[in-house]
């Protein structure tokens, strides 16, 4: 295992927009996880190991250039807060390379930086001591960092006697003013009040619409896809998807609905039984991805039924990724008999379908031979088709246009 931090803070080279200020390559952060606190010291003099290892983040590589936007998602123990203390410096890696350029601050947990006896105005100029700043160019900051932070008298008391909100408007205010050129933002917005978080994302757009390069995390997946150019969706310390916000966050949401699906109905529960007389044992599409407007798009639904005897219906529900219908077509809704039999391969093709262009996804039920009673249902993973003008809708329309 090796450690490569190569760090260059602070120097501007000249840089323009589309130019890497970070680079991320074979990322891994490892913590040694010890039951009790004497297993560390008997570890150190005996030789013998007494800890587990937990990989936090395994091997990611990425790249950001300057003036992006990128977003970090993910569940809780992703790694996400992990890889932004790596690329502000206040983790070292366990191996991997990260080559940064450009002065960084970063917003990660409340109170780091900060002295709980310290006042607000004494913490600011620490922070700024911290990071090597003079106090001159500090208390030139100063006015501006105290009228964001709203916060008044109360900049002269302990940060102890600080809420948890009161905290972030002054961590935030301080790096958010200190002209970084690279802004790191780990789910800190969430602490404050609404009006806070509104002034908040107004100085994010505005670091955007000046070139700075932004690296923010956020469980609101509606804020990521406003303000990012690129999104990182972190799983168990790997990256699962990297790319545009309208391609990686549906992955993403459609992920937690079937997560959440799945906490009530584990895979592993899923199997034939007096309530349970009819499963979906798997859906997927059968078509080469992307799609275009006006392709056949096909899926295939593998059906177990307990009995040969018993009759059954299938549902097959197109929806946009907001989880919106678009079409839904069934056995029973379309004039078909109920099918039965044990094990069935059923393909459902729509034949030059004409929806525009945007993220999708099937969700398919069985259901009784009435068609009123749910048996069990499956989603399949989302998959697109391509915009192919700035036309908006759920389908396409023939028009034809006379201006006379």
């Amino acid at each position: 295992m090796f450690s490569d931090l190569r760090r260059m803070d602070g120097r501007r080279d000249g840089l323009v927009n589309g130019e890497e200020v970070i680079t991320v390559r074979d990322l891994t952060k490892i913590y040694r996880l010890y039951s009790k606190n004497t297993d560390r010291l008997k570890e150190f003099f005996t030789n013998e190991s007494r800890h587990v290892e937990f990989i936090a983040l395994n091997c990611v590589s990425f790249s950001v250039k300057k003036g992006e936007t990128l977003g970090i998602i993910g569940e809780n123990g992703a790694g996400k807060s992990t890889l932004f203390q790596l690329i502000s410096g206040t983790l070292t890696p366990s191996s991997g390379e990260i080559a940064v350029r450009g002065k960084v601050l970063a917003l990660l947990e409340l109170g780091i930086g900060f002295h709980p006896d310290f006042t607000g105005r004494e913490n600011i100029f620490f922070y700024g001591d911290m990071l090597g700043l003079s106090r001159s160019y500090v208390q030139s900051r100063y006015d501006e960092i105290l009228t964001f932070s709203e916060l008044g008298d109360f900049i002269e008391r302990p940060l102890k006697t600080y809420s948890s909100g009161m905290q972030m408007r002054l961590a935030f205010s301080l790096v958010s003013s200190l002209e970084p050129d690279i802004l790191i933002i780990d789910e800190a917005l969430a602490v404050g009040d609404i009006h806070f978080q509104k002034k908040c994302i107004d100085r994010i757009t505005e670091f955007r619409n000046t070139g700075k390069t932004i690296l923010f995390c956020s469980h609101s997946t509606y804020s990521v896809s406003i303000l990012c150019d690129n999104v990182i969706w972190l799983k168990e310390g790997g990256i699962e998807m990297y790319g545009e916000p309208e391609k990686v966050i549906p992955a993403y949401e459609f992920y937690q609905l079937a997560k959440d699906r799945g906490q009530k109905d584990r895979e592993s529960q899923r199997s034939l039984n007096a309530d349970r007389p009819v499963i979906i044992k798997d859906i997927g599409i059968l078509n080469s991805l992307p799609l275009k407007k006006g392709d056949d798009l096909s899926f295939r639904l593998v059906v177990e039924c307990v009995s040969d005897e018993l009759p059954y219906n299938i549902t097959l529900s197109l929806k946009m990724d907001t989880g919106k219908g678009v079409y839904v077509t069934g056995t029973h809704l379309s004039g078909k008999p109920p099918v039965q039999g044990k094990r069935r391969e059923i393909v459902i093709t729509y034949p030059n379908v004409p929806i525009m262009g945007g993220i999708y996804y099937a969700h398919a039920r069985t259901l009784d031979d009435k068609g009123l009673l749910v048996y069990d249902e499956k989603v399949c993973p989302p998959f697109e088709v391509l915009r192919e003008s700035k036309e908006f809708g759920v389908c396409y329309l023939e028009n034809i246009w006379q201006i006379r």
